[in-house]
């Protein structure tokens, strides 16, 4: 079979969208640079905001989701920040993550139950180190803060195995009990050809459209079992944790292509509230040029691009090994 008859690996091809999604840039600004004009600023409808202000309206929130570009170290350290203001403001909503999938939730569960729990033990039990995510000792002290709270750490995203056998076959490698609850209808016509370019750009144009139809599938089906779970835990009976927070990728945080919307048609009453963390580029100067479409975000924080190697690189890469059967 030639190649580019295969499919890429689905987190590979995830990751890819999340560098793309609102970075777009392989270094980082150099050394004797003009500053950005919006490196380290908050814009927020029209205006920009401090730090104070910005949390000031995410307390009002019932679920917050920092979208993040999964390797920039300064978006997770933002992160933390963030969910500890919210927590010094009287808010204590459960931590979900993206990264853990929901087959790992027992588990986890079962560690996170003891307070005095090894939380090095975390990557063990998820998986973690096998999914390909960046280094977990960016995620820890997240976990930390909402363990050290008494607060739920959820794991929201659709097995990593079912993901892929979807954007390989279809919605009808789903297992049928849920299949009927994630309840996913016909795509819509035009958010389907908006993503499949998303997808095509943030693949480097390597990969035809028409091929791509899987690998929306499966992110539409990843966002119905993320927002499922989330619908989940904010239905449970109020106790330790009021509301959630999500740290997932920028995209997943879309508010018209992401995840608020499904988990808007679960649970209508749920106030949400879209941080994505951008990283800044020299040819952008002004905050509406990050937004992948208008309203894709309540809020934008800028910060400066992590030096990566060229994606399209590392993607075509990844391809070569890929059609050699190499899993790495």
């Amino acid at each position: 079979m030639p190649l580019m008859e295969k499919r890429p690996p689905l987190l590979l091809a995830c990751a890819l969208l999340a560098v793309f999604a609102l970075s777009g840039a392989a270094a980082a600004l150099g050394a004797g640079e003009e500053k950005h004009p919006l490196l380290g600023r908050i814009w927020w409808r029209g205006g920009f905001l401090a730090e104070e202000a910005l949390w000031k309206w995410m307390v009002q929130a019932r679920v917050v989701y920092l979208g993040e570009v999964h390797d920039n170290p300064v978006h997770h350290q933002l992160q933390a920040r963030t969910y500890i203001a919210l927590l010094d403001r009287g808010r204590r909503p459960a931590l979900g993550f993206e990264m853990f999938t929901t087959d790992a939730a027992p588990a986890l569960a079962k560690l996170l139950a003891d307070p005095r729990a090894d939380l090095s033990k975390i990557p063990e039990v998820t998986g973690w180190r096998r999914r390909g995510w960046p280094d977990w000792s960016l995620y820890a002290p997240l976990v930390e803060a909402a363990h050290r709270a008494g607060l739920p750490v959820l794991a929201t995203d659709l097995p990593r195995e079912l993901a892929a056998k979807v954007a390989r076959r279809g919605l009808g490698e789903l297992p049928a009990p849920l299949a009927k609850e994630l309840a996913l209808g016909p795509p819509d016509p035009a958010r389907r050809a908006a993503m499949l370019e998303e997808f095509y750009e943030s693949h480097c144009r390597v990969i035809p459209k028409e091929r791509l139809g899987g690998l929306y599938e499966a992110w539409r089906a990843r966002n119905r079992m993320i927002a499922l779970s989330l619908a989940r835990a904010l239905r449970a009976p109020r106790g330790k944790a009021d509301g959630a927070v999500l740290i997932t990728g920028a995209g997943h945080a879309d508010r018209a292509a992401g995840i608020p919307p499904d988990l808007a048609s679960l649970m209508p009453e749920a106030g949400q509230f879209a941080l994505a963390f951008a990283e800044v580029r020299p040819e952008k100067r002004r905050p509406e040029a990050y937004l992948p479409r208008p309203g894709a975000y309540d809020a934008l924080w800028f910060t400066a691009p992590h030096p990566r190697e060229d994606p399209c690189v590392k993607f075509r890469r990844g391809l070569e090994r890929f059609g050699r059967g190499e899993e790495k």
